[in-house]
């Protein structure tokens, strides 16, 4: 069975360690924008050290609120690059295996001008790859996206570099305006995650699987023919936290 990970804020993380180690799960480190400047590197170390000592394997997810790194004003998307920098080195120094952004495309902002944002995107991802190295993968993630037609433009730009795809189950299932196939067959050699939470299509509300309406059972055909993805739970409450961990277990076997 793949590793199941949990979403975990970075500011719990050091007083959950030994609750991490007994649900058997990896985490995945979500920084929250204004506490991107009050993590020191070395306090990032320390932890990253603690939780390996642990066996307990890391991601992080990157901040993401107001940041646009596709974005066309060149001011607002310089101090996104470096914001998402910034978010990579704590990365690197808890020694996660990869980092999740948010891409930022958006039909309605944009005014549906793919390329402009995709030319805009190539610089951005470029300068974070180069920044991160030849370890680090940078996962984006859907959000807004009504197809995969951005996805499919960017990856294939940056088709031999680290740059790859975290499914996300719920922002499709309210977003999509096309059926899961269509997602997941031109971006399968990219895929490298996938978030876990269920909802009813009318908003993002972070359920364990099989609460909600998302097509499940076509997501698992997909899934027994695939191999090295991370499946990562996110839920919001501490009532859903066990539900959602072992309904993902249960899913995986």
């Amino acid at each position: 069975m793949e590793k199941v990970f949990i979403n975990i804020p970075y500011k719990i993380v050091s007083k959950n360690i030994k609750r991490v180690l007994e649900l058997d799960v990896g985490a995945e480190i979500y920084i929250e924008n204004n506490l991107l400047d009050e993590i020191s590197m070395d306090e990032a170390k320390e932890l990253g050290k603690n939780l390996k000592e642990c066996g307990i394997e890391t991601t992080v997810h990157a901040p993401f609120m107001d940041l646009s790194p596709g974005g066309f004003d060149r001011a607002i998307k310089r101090v996104s690059i470096d914001r998402i920098k910034k978010a990579v080195d704590v990365a690197k120094n808890i020694d996660a295996k990869a980092i999740v952004c948010h891409p930022g495309y958006d039909k309605w902002r944009f005014d549906g001008n793919e390329q402009m944002w995709l030319e805009s995107s190539i610089e951005t991802w470029s300068e974070v790859l180069s920044h991160g190295g030849k370890e680090m993968e940078v996962l984006l993630e859907n959000i807004f996206e009504e197809t995969p037609s951005t996805f499919i433009a960017l990856f294939g730009y940056f088709r031999e570099k680290n740059l790859y795809f975290c499914f996300d189950t719920g922002h499709f299932n309210l977003f999509s305006k096309v059926d899961l196939e269509e997602w997941l067959l031109p971006l399968k050699d990219k895929i490298r995650e996938m978030h876990i939470h269920d909802n009813h299509g009318k908003s993002d509300e972070h359920l364990p699987l099989g609460r909600g309406i998302f097509p499940f059972r076509e997501l698992k055909s997909f899934i027994k023919n695939t191999t090295g993805i991370r499946f990562t739970t996110e839920f919001h409450s501490e009532k859903h936290a066990l539900e959602s961990i072992k309904n993902l277990k249960e899913f995986l076997r």
